[in-house]
């Protein structure tokens, strides 16, 4: 019984990573093809399905950004990063989105408590 239990949950994690492949794929000829919102919404199915990687935010991010929606495409980025903090790609894309925010904020200098508190 526990062999057949085992066998039936591999056989599930494997039928859900094939599923997951085919996602993938068909969310990248969405991208190409230049149907974003199709990508996004294959790429999102894929995380729901509880399958996170570098590529899928990274994808994502490329997607929102394309659509011109520079938050979201900010945050899959970031994600994307902490699973691959060396990617030149991943920091690449995420300074152009993040060039791209409408605010400028620019760090406010120290005052002198502030100075104070660190010493």
């Amino acid at each position: 019984m526990k062999k057949l239990m085992t066998f039936l949950l591999l056989l599930i994690c494997f039928s859900v990573s094939g599923q997951n492949e085919a996602l993938f794929s068909e969310a990248s000829k969405a991208y190409n093809g230049g149907n974003y919102e199709n990508a996004i919404q294959n790429y999102l199915e894929i995380l729901e399905n509880g399958q996170h990687s570098a590529e899928v935010y990274f994808n994502l991010g490329n997607s929102y950004y394309k659509l011109n929606q520079i938050a979201p495409s900010i945050y899959y980025y970031e994600k994307a990063l902490l699973l691959r903090p060396n990617d030149s790609e991943i920091k690449n894309n995420l300074a152009y989105a993040q060039n791209m925010t409408l605010d400028a904020i620019d760090e406010m200098p120290e005052t002198g408590l502030s100075k104070i508190k660190k010493t």
